[in-house]
């Protein structure tokens, strides 16, 4: 970025700041501040340790210093504005999460895409905030990052004296970490009938229905889950049902085999063995290498050499006759589960029901170091984001169903200027999609309204003509 899409980007962002009063948030006197300038780009210098006492100070400084990001702390601070984090005296901290499509599982093909797909993770959170822990809505602020996706701040006064290893329990929670299967189902029930155990009970039952017929937390989404799946099974063509079936049984015996080491040497022997002769037997195969024919066969699961299609047909049967079956789909609704004859499939689909249900986040899972993080600084709402030009909005609740950021964040005019794109291009940034419009840009000069253009200079992949 040169000297002259600095000065640009500096001169329409102070403009912005000029026109607009940002919202600060609570207790905004007791934060600590951070900002990074644009002067030092594309060095990320953050400028830290700032205080405001009243807001009026806050927007001088935007408007005379112009950042080209601006942060605040989530921690709250009897002296915010002291030179050491010793020194600050920390009184307590929002709960944060932040949500960047970046980290996402799910292969984005577009920058719209990668924001529809950082929503739906952001509901899903929302959901278990409101329904798992229990936080009002009036606790909750959710805001768009301006960039990738979306931070939510709790600010509910049961979470502000948590610290760094409570808040890292919160995340473990909503990403399923350490989750077992087995802790969610009671025990089968037992009698003593002439001295002997008999069971009296074959079915599972989710324990957290004891407490309330409806159920409630990781529980009731496995119940919710398994009658989606179950009806959703019946909807399919045989092809589609058995290639289903088969991805729910290998990506099961795949995690299982993963947990096993095995020699190096032996994998290279099995996997050129089977790659030279595919239809050799397993039992042959065990035999050439001297290795139990359970460690091949899990060598050959890792390496996707088994094939689960025969196990998958018989498997969709079983599965196919519990989901025709309303009294037992009215069952599990209920908490109670009878998989009879399915015990691992059973295993299998609660598997996937807990990825499916976690929420995605730094890493694939929560982003640990920004929740768990106390004193962390984090994107301040209605401020302009640096690297994309544009705006950090603070949502509603329910305003957060009908925002579209590439429309509703865009603060920046229709007018048309010149830019030249520098080598070399990257992909993600030959097509800009914003305010409904698609434009398709190549290295050198090129003509598009300010908004777009902005996001391209912002994003390092322009300079100002």
């Amino acid at each position: 970025m040169n000297f002259r899409t600095k000065q640009y980007l500096r001169k329409r962002f102070g403009d912005y700041y000029q026109n607009t009063i940002p919202a600060m948030p609570p207790d905004f006197t007791r934060r600590e501040w951070g900002f990074i300038f644009f002067d030092e780009l594309p060095d990320v210098v953050m400028r830290r340790h700032k205080a405001f006492s009243s807001e009026g100070e806050a927007l001088d400084y935007l408007r005379g210093m112009v950042p080209a990001h601006a942060y605040h702390s989530a921690a709250y601070y009897r002296f915010p504005g002291a030179g050491t984090m010793k020194e600050k005296q920390w009184e307590g901290a929002d709960l944060i999460f932040d949500l960047d499509a970046d980290h996402l599982p799910q292969k984005a093909r577009s920058y719209k895409e990668m924001l529809d797909n950082v929503k739906k993770e952001t509901r899903k959170l929302l959901d278990f905030l409101l329904e798992d822990f229990g936080f009002s809505e009036n606790n909750i602020s959710v805001v768009f990052s301006g960039g990738r996706g979306y931070h939510i701040h709790v600010r509910d006064t049961k979470v502000l004296p948590l610290e760094s290893g409570e808040r890292r329990e919160i995340v473990d929670y909503l990403s399923g970490t350490g989750l077992d299967p087995k802790y969610f189902f009671e025990s089968k029930k037992l009698v003593v009938t002439e001295g002997r155990f008999k069971k009296t009970e074959e079915s599972k039952r989710i324990s957290s229905f004891d407490e309330t017929s409806q159920g409630y937390g990781w529980g009731k989404r496995i119940s919710q889950y398994l009658v989606h799946f179950l009806g959703d099974i019946l909807t399919k063509d045989d092809a589609e049902a058995i290639n289903i079936t088969l991805n729910l049984i290998k990506n099961f015996k795949k995690k299982q085999a993963l947990t096993h080491k095995f020699p190096e040497d032996i994998v290279e022997r099995i996997i050129h063995i089977k790659s030279e002769n595919q239809k050799i037997g397993l039992q042959k195969l065990a035999e050439e290498i001297g290795v139990h024919e359970e460690n091949v066969r899990d060598i050959l699961i890792i390496n996707d050499l088994w094939d689960f299609k025969n196990e998958a047909i018989a498997k969709l049967k079983e599965i196919q006759k519990l989901a025709n079956n309303q009294k037992a789909l009215d069952m599990i609704k209920k908490g109670i589960i009878d998989f009879p004859a399915t015990t691992y499939i059973f295993d299998a689909i609660v598997e996937q029901a807990i990825q499916e249900n976690s929420i995605q986040l730094g890493g694939g899972h929560t982003d640990e170091p920004v929740t768990a993080d106390i004193r962390r600084l984090i994107r301040m709402p209605s401020s302009l984001h640096g690297g994309s030009g544009m705006k950090v909005v603070p949502l509603t609740l329910a305003g957060f169903g009908k925002f579209e950021p590439l429309d509703d964040a865009i603060v920046f005019s229709e007018k048309e200027i010149q830019i030249e794109v520098v080598p070399p291009l990257k992909p993600q940034n030959s097509l800009v999609e914003m305010k409904g419009k698609s434009f398709r840009v190549q290295e050198g000069i090129n003509t598009l309204p300010e908004y777009a253009a902005m996001y391209l200079m912002c994003r390092g992949a322009a300079e100002y003509a």
